[in-house]
C-alpha cells in the first residue's frame, strides 16, 4: 500500500472513530475506543469460513481452538441460525455437537432475557448460601493487582484483548463472587465495559449461574482444576499464598458454610 493511500486510511479512521466517541459519549467509563478486531460481515464470513470445529471437544481447555464467532453473534453479522447450518454441514461427532450445545445455550439465554427483560439484571432467585455482597468491584480487581498471578493475567487479557476464554470467564466469576464476596453485578458490568462478545443475555444469565442465583448451587473452581485447564500456565511458578489450593470439599465448607453434593 503507498504511503499516501495508507495516510489517507488512517486519518478516515481516525475521524470515525472520533464521530462515534463523540456520538457514544457517556455510555462508557473510559473513553470510546476503535477495536482493532474487523468487525465487517465479510470478516464475520471469512471467520465462519475458516471454522471447522476440529478439536473443539477440547473446549474447556484454555489453549484449544475456539470459534471466536461470538463477538460477531454478539453485534449481529452473524446469526445462530446460519452458523448452525455451517457447524452442522462442515463438523462432525463430538466437536459438532459440542459446538451445538453451545448455540443451544446462548439461545435460552436470550429465551429467558426475553421472558424476564430487565430482571434479567437483577437476582432471578435468592444466592443459594447464605451471603453479603459488596455492590463495588474493588480497585485491586479492576487493575489487575491482587498479587495472584492467574488473576491478574485474566484482568490483563480482559482488559488487552477485550476478550477471555470461556473457563477463565467462570473462574474470575467465582473469583469475585465467591472468593472476594462481591455482587456479580459488578463483575457483569466489569465484563461488559471490556469484552467485545459481551452480551447482556450471555453475560448476564452467565454470572448468574456462578453466583447461584440463576442456578441450584454456586460454581467454584480449586488450583488442581486451574492448573489442568490451563496446562500449570500459573500454578507452576506461583509463589503467593493460594486461596484455590484447597480441595474441593475444604472450599465448598469455607466459602458457602455447606455442601452441595
Amino acid at each position: 500500500m503507498h504511503s499516501v493511500e495508507l495516510e489517507t486510511n488512517l486519518a478516515t479512521r481516525e475521524a470515525i472513530t472520533e464521530h462515534l466517541a463523540q456520538m457514544l459519549e457517556g455510555l462508557y467509563s473510559t473513553d470510546a475506543m476503535a477495536s482493532e478486531t474487523d468487525g465487517s460481515r465479510e470478516a464475520a464470513l471469512g471467520e465462519l469460513e475458516a471454522f471447522s470445529a476440529r478439536g473443539y471437544g477440547r473446549r474447556n481447555f484454555i489453549d484449544a481452538d475456539t470459534s471466536r464467532l461470538s463477538a460477531y453473534l454478539r453485534h449481529g453479522q452473524l446469526s445462530i441460525t446460519e452458523v448452525a447450518a455451517h457447524a452442522k454441514q462442515h463438523a462432525t461427532g463430538r466437536e459438532r455437537d459440542e459446538f451445538l450445545k453451545q448455540l443451544s445455550w446462548r439461545e435460552f439465554f436470550y429465551l429467558v432475557m426475553e421472558q424476564e427483560g430487565t430482571g434479567t439484571l437483577q437476582n432471578l432467585e435468592p444466592p443459594k448460601y447464605a451471603v453479603r455482597w459488596q455492590a463495588e468491584l474493588p480497585d485491586d480487581i479492576r487493575d489487575g493487582d491482587t498479587g495472584l498471578p492467574c488473576v491478574d493475567a485474566w484482568v490483563e487479557r480482559l482488559v488487552t484483548d477485550n476478550y477471555l476464554h470461556n473457563h477463565e470467564r467462570l473462574w474470575f466469576a467465582a473469583y469475585v463472587t465467591h472468593f472476594r464476596r462481591v455482587d456479580w453485578k459488578a463483575g457483569w458490568d466489569f465484563f461488559r465495559e471490556h469484552l467485545l462478545d459481551g452480551d447482556i443475555a450471555s453475560n448476564a444469565l452467565s454470572w448468574q449461574w456462578v453466583a447461584s442465583t440463576f442456578s441450584n448451587k454456586p460454581y467454584f473452581m480449586n488450583q488442581e482444576n486451574i492448573a489442568k485447564y490451563s496446562g500449570n500456565r500459573w500454578c507452576a511458578t506461583c509463589r503467593v499464598a493460594c486461596p484455590f489450593r484447597k480441595s474441593y470439599e475444604t472450599l465448598e465448607r469455607e466459602l458457602f458454610g455447606t455442601t452441595f453434593s
